[in-house]
């Protein structure tokens, strides 16, 4: 992912949309996805995701997960069988701020809130399985197992 959306930070700003809590790494890749194909100024080049075997994974995500657990944001619970990721009270303030600030900042932010938003609406209450049968999912998961989608 560019410094480009990295400043946007749609790990932390999806949690907090799906208040603060997201079960399993399989539904919150797909949701990471789901915004990634559907956002207007997200470039598939910028932010590449790749075909695994449930579809289309965030090949950064461990690393930003383990980065916002080390900074206080999130928390994960290792839950069988999966893992809970949720947002600490300093995660949901740093979350807020940034759709404060970055909304000032970049009039194309409100577009990109607005999908994440649509996104857990609809999402919020589904499992990730339930998910992954999704037709941007689909459509992913017919490419090359191993390539960029």
């Amino acid at each position: 992912m560019k410094e480009s959306e990295q400043k946007n930070h749609p790990h932390l700003v999806m949690l907090d949309e799906f208040d603060g809590e997201m079960d399993g790494e399989l539904k919150y890749n797909k949701v990471l996805y789901k915004y990634r194909y559907n956002a207007e100024e997200v470039d598939d080049d910028d932010w590449a995701f790749t075909r695994e075997q449930w579809g289309p994974t965030d090949p950064g995500f461990t690393s930003i997960m383990s980065s916002m657990a080390d900074l206080g944001l999130s928390e994960e619970e290792d839950s069988e069988p999966m893992h809970i990721f949720r947002l600490t009270s300093k995660g949901r303030d740093v979350a807020s701020g940034i759709k404060r600030g970055v909304a000032k900042l970049d009039p194309r932010y409100s577009s990109k809130l607005s999908t994440i938003r649509a996104i857990a609406e609809i999402d919020k209450d589904r499992s990730g399985s339930e998910i992954e049968e999704d037709e941007e999912i689909q459509e992913a998961k017919e490419e090359t197992y191993q390539s960029k989608v």
